[in-house]
This record gives structure tokens, C-alpha cells and sequence, in this order.
């Protein structure tokens, strides 16, 4: 099994996906902003496809949603080793109102 960390935030706290990597990576908590961090296992061989949806899985078991939201997943935890390579998976930049 490998760990990965599934982050999140809202557009209205942070202006790009930049701005949630950073507050994550400083050491921000969800406890300033519309925020949060998902930690979960999954099979070495799975996909990064995969990955993905089981952490949009877990955000949204948790009241959040695409709309108006930033996110990306890390593999590893946050404050661990590996985490302070962030890797990009899929990022999702949905503007508000009009595409």
C-alpha cells in the first residue's frame, strides 16, 4: 500500500492552485481557511487516475465539491518526507460562472 494526501481549498481563500501548495507546504492549517488535507492508503500498482478519484472520493463524503475549488494530491503525508516534493495530479481549476 502506498499513503497519499489529498488537499483542498476554496477559490475565495486562495487566488490558484500555487496558493494552496504553498500554504500547505508552510505548515497552514485548515483552521485559517477554507481548507482541508485527506490522508489515505491505496495499492502500490494503482493508477494515479485512480488516486485522484478516490481522494475527489473522500473530499466529497465530506460536503466539498468541484465548484469553486482547487486540488491536487501529494503522495506521502504532510510534514513527511516525501511531501515536500509536492506532485500534481489532475489539477482542477473550474472557474466560478462562465467558461
Amino acid at each position: 500500500m502506498k499513503t497519499y494526501t489529498f488537499l483542498i481549498g476554496t477559490m475565495d481563500d486562495f487566488e490558484s492552485i500555487e496558493d494552496l501548495m504553498d500554504h500547505f507546504e508552510t505548515g497552514g492549517d485548515s483552521s485559517m481557511c477554507n481548507c482541508a488535507s485527506y490522508e489515505f492508503e491505496a495499492p502500490k500498482d494503482c493508477d494515479l487516475s485512480t488516486v485522484q478519484l478516490i481522494g475527489y472520493g473522500i473530499a466529497f463524503e465530506n460536503d466539498w465539491c468541484m465548484d469553486g475549488t482547487y486540488s491536487f494530491f501529494i503522495e506521502g503525508t504532510l510534514g513527511g518526507e516525501r511531501a515536500s516534493q509536492m506532485q500534481m495530479h489532475d489539477l482542477w481549476e473550474i472557474p466560478s460562472g462562465n467558461s
